[in-house]
């Protein structure tokens, strides 16, 4: 018996082999009802309007994103894919970044501008954009409850009036996001994905000590404001202070009787300034985050539960959100130099388009 082997390495290597999708070529297809089978299989089906408007809705996204943080000056779009009048069909869109295309230029931006696309549909069919409301307000609410404005102290982190306050610099709720940033952070990563993105909403508290940072983790444990159960296995980072080396200090001060807040962050920054062991600290490995940045940092998940409309069932589900926290010092220090977060941006912006460009002169 005679069979075909005529089999799409692409698809293979997108299955089984390893090939993040940003980094395989277009589909090979050959007419537009083939591409609208394919739209079909990814989620939108264009003879539904409601799909055809979402998909120009993607469209119009990934070309804004392209124009405001990828493009050179000298750099520009060609109208035929990025003005949807002279586009008409998304679908063209994948055959003119398919093979077959002859001009070289049009393959080029049909390709990059599909790939932009692709990051931006999964973001935008994130849970984060049915229940953006619920999701921030049960992840922060348990924060607010606990943090207060002392007229004469400052910002106090405390369980109640009668109990030892925990100083603050500051505390952030990043409510989302920017929508620019999880773009670029999916494009720069082989491995990222939207449904991994754990840091899409987060916490980041800035104590006045390095001690406090400790003790600010033990107040949200002890508290229940954090589950230490929902902590997301590998990604969490210290590069502050080794937790082993911080545990030894504070039973050898606590044997000696030595509770002063003072003392015991001296020995502390000490200790920091002897130099400690590199391989004491756990280090997430992050090719964007200068070795100069210095901080802790974990990924909790919050149980977040959505009531259904009348006759409808409740919905509930775990959405991730990332907890940083930085003495005063180290953070101030995160404000020049490669650990700021402007280089931070613009080494992910590089890496982004260097992954859009691949295989591509530009």
């Amino acid at each position: 018996m005679s069979i075909s082997l005529d089999f799409d390495p692409q698809a293979y290597q997108s299955l089984i082999g390893g090939t993040p999708i940003l980094e395989a070529p277009a589909p090979s297809l050959e007419t537009l009802e083939e591409a609208h089978s394919f739209l079909r299989a990814y989620g939108y089906d264009v003879s539904i309007p409601q799909d055809e408007e979402k998909l120009w809705l993607i469209h119009s996204r990934a070309v804004t994103y392209l124009k405001a943080r990828i493009l050179k000056e000298d750099e520009k779009l060609p109208e035929e894919i990025s003005d949807p009048s002279k586009l008409e069909d998304v679908g063209r869109l994948l055959l003119m970044a398919g093979p077959r295309e002859a001009d070289k230029d049009l393959h080029r931006w049909s390709c990059i501008l599909l790939k932009v696309m692709h990051v931006v549909t999964h973001l935008q069919n994130d849970l984060f954009s049915y229940f953006s409301s619920e999701i921030q307000e049960q992840i922060f609410r348990p924060y607010k409850n606990f943090v207060r404005q002392d007229p004469a102290t400052g910002l106090l982190l405390e369980a109640s009036e009668d109990s030892e306050p925990i100083r603050l610099q500051k505390m952030e709720l990043k409510p989302f996001k920017d929508s620019n940033s999880a773009i670029t952070k999916l494009l720069s990563k082989p491995d990222a994905v939207a449904f991994g993105l754990m840091d899409k909403i987060g916490v980041r508290i800035v104590t006045q000590t390095l001690l406090d940072v400790f003790r600010v983790m033990q107040f949200l444990v002890k508290n229940h404001v954090v589950s230490y159960p929902h902590v997301v296995p590998g990604q969490s980072n210290n590069s502050l202070f080794p937790v082993k080396k911080f545990l030894d200090i504070v039973n050898e001060m606590k044997s000696k009787g030595v509770t002063d807040h003072k003392e015991i962050n001296e020995v502390l920054k000490e200790c920091l300034a002897k130099g400690l062991d590199q391989n004491q600290y756990l280090i997430k490995a992050n090719e964007f985050t200068a070795r100069e940045y210095r901080f802790v940092k974990f990924i909790n998940r919050q149980l977040v539960k959505v009531p259904g409309a009348e006759g409808e069932r409740p919905v509930s589900f775990f959405y991730p959100y990332e907890v940083q926290i930085i003495d005063y010092e180290h953070y101030l220090a995160s404000m020049s130099g490669e650990a700021s977060h402007d280089r931070y941006k613009g080494r992910q912006r590089a890496k982004a388009r260097e992954r859009l460009f691949a295989g591509f002169k530009h």
